[in-house]
């Protein structure tokens, strides 16, 4: 029991722990800023389409910034087990890059 509660408390403290780079901050503000300009798609928008046209589960979804454009890099676990990694443009939602773990 002490070690359930043990680990409990650690894991409440790294998932409750502020993000370790300053930048990710300012990030997320200039990403959120652009989303209610309508520079950028909202990520929900995103996610629908990458459920649309990659059937499985979403398990993880990555934001990158690349020369002022930023850019989602999504994971997704397909019904057989294998993983497909989808880069897309947060500006229009178009597809950069498929990459299949089978290829």
């Amino acid at each position: 029991m002490k070690r359930l509660t043990a680990l409990a408390l650690l894991s409440a403290l790294v998932f409750t722990a502020p993000p370790s780079k300053g930048d990710d901050n300012h990030d997320l503000d200039r990403l959120r800023d652009a989303v209610n300009r309508g520079e950028v798609m909202p990520l929900s928008a995103l996610q629908e389409e990458v459920r649309r046209a990659f059937p499985g589960e979403i398990i993880r979804v990555k934001l990158d910034e690349d020369d002022g454009r930023f850019i989602y890099e999504f994971k997704v676990l397909k019904s057989n087990g294998r993983l497909v990694e989808i880069e897309m443009d947060a500006r229009d939602g178009r597809v950069l890059d498929v990459d299949n773990d089978d290829d």
